[in-house]
């Protein structure tokens, strides 16, 4: 499966070099930046020119940052009515490495099976995991 990953300014780019810190080189990962004075159908123009690299039956995940942003929406018109690709939002490097590592592990996983099997579980608050830490707060028995 081939991953896009593309976000607004250099996110995309910086996620990915954050990954490879984690897995090393990843590969059958392009990145698509998205800056300044570009628009949705520059975007689409530049999924286009990927996906034609691509072998016709080549499962395409997209990751971007954005639900309803012009990453986001650009993929979006490029996976309508094609099977074999999805779009998931909500960039981060967490997410990057749960796919990473859901790909290597499943290396026939079709496009649209990866988001069902993503932990969602990217943003964590440390006192709610370790329950309340506030003193004032807790009964002298919990102390």
């Amino acid at each position: 499966m081939k991953l896009i990953v593309s976000a607004h300014g250099m996110l995309a780019k910086e996620v990915v070099n954050s990954a490879g810190m984690v897995f090393g080189a990843i590969d059958d990962l392009d990145i698509v930046t998205f800056v300044p004075g570009e628009n949705a159908e520059t975007l689409k123009a530049r999924y286009k020119e990927l996906i034609d690299g691509y072998k016709e039956d080549e499962e395409i995940l997209f990751l971007v940052d954005l639900f309803g942003g012009s990453p986001y929406n650009a993929a979006f018109e490029t996976v309508i009515g094609q099977d074999r690709m999805d779009v998931i939002t909500g960039l981060s490097l967490p997410m990057l490495i749960d796919v990473v590592g859901i790909r290597t592990m499943e290396e026939d996983i079709k496009a649209g099976e990866v988001y069902d099997k993503l932990s969602g579980d990217y943003v964590k608050s440390c006192k709610k995991l370790l329950g309340n830490t506030n003193e004032d707060e807790m009964e002298d028995d919990e102390l």
